[in-house]
């Protein structure tokens, strides 16, 4: 039993942190292949000069300048925010995808994509939002909640009964459940219960 119960928190632990892992590498790929648009910096003279002074023509030139170029890279922060999230819902989509192609193959492993996947889709939301797109922002939570949705409707409507290390010749045991079971049969011998068949004396 207890052998049980640490090899399920073990089996959550990883599913988690996998998780986290296939959302971070969604995000960091990103941000290498598409970089966002470098901050403009104010000129350190005009800086030092405006808390001690007060600007000279030419440095309110310079003020004005700089402040021209940040409401741009505003701008373009915001663009880029939108197209940060619309690549993190292929990403979060293409990761659910692969959750459900493992998931006969193993639990966990598809428990841990399955947890990128919905990480990186809250991830994919965050940056819509920031972009200020409305329109971009509720095609990407339309399209989040379909996903999770389906989702939820696959894992607890059709087929509630079944969780991780569940396969389908057992639905709605669990691991401990599924150990093999005995109890004397009529003629002394052992009888496995969950398979029906008969095990020679011990």
């Amino acid at each position: 039993m207890h052998q049980s119960v640490e090899t399920r928190v073990m089996r959550t632990v990883y599913m988690f942190f996998l998780g986290v892992l296939l959302a971070l590498f969604v995000g960091l790929g990103i941000d290498t292949v598409h970089p966002a648009p470098p901050e403009p910096q104010m000129p350190p003279g005009v800086a030092m000069a405006q808390e001690n002074r007060a600007l000279t023509p030419s440095e309110k030139q310079e003020m004005d300048a700089y402040q021209r170029e940040w409401d741009r890279w505003e701008d373009d922060q915001q663009d880029y925010s939108g197209d940060v999230g619309l690549v993190a819902l292929v990403g979060s989509v293409l990761l659910l995808g692969a959750s459900l192609a493992v998931e006969r193959r193993s639990r966990v492993l598809a428990g841990g994509v399955l947890l990128g996947g919905l990480f990186t889709l809250l991830y994919s939301i965050v940056r819509s939002l920031i972009s200020q797109e409305t329109v971009a922002t509720f095609s990407v939570v339309t399209v989040a909640l379909f996903l999770v949705l389906a989702l939820g409707w696959r894992r607890f409507v059709l087929r509630p009964g079944e969780g991780p290390g569940q396969g389908p010749g057992h639905p709605g045991r669990s691991e401990g459940q599924r150990q093999l079971l005995v109890e004397d049969g009529p003629d002394g011998g052992d009888v496995d219960v969950r398979d029906g068949g008969v095990l020679p004396d011990r």
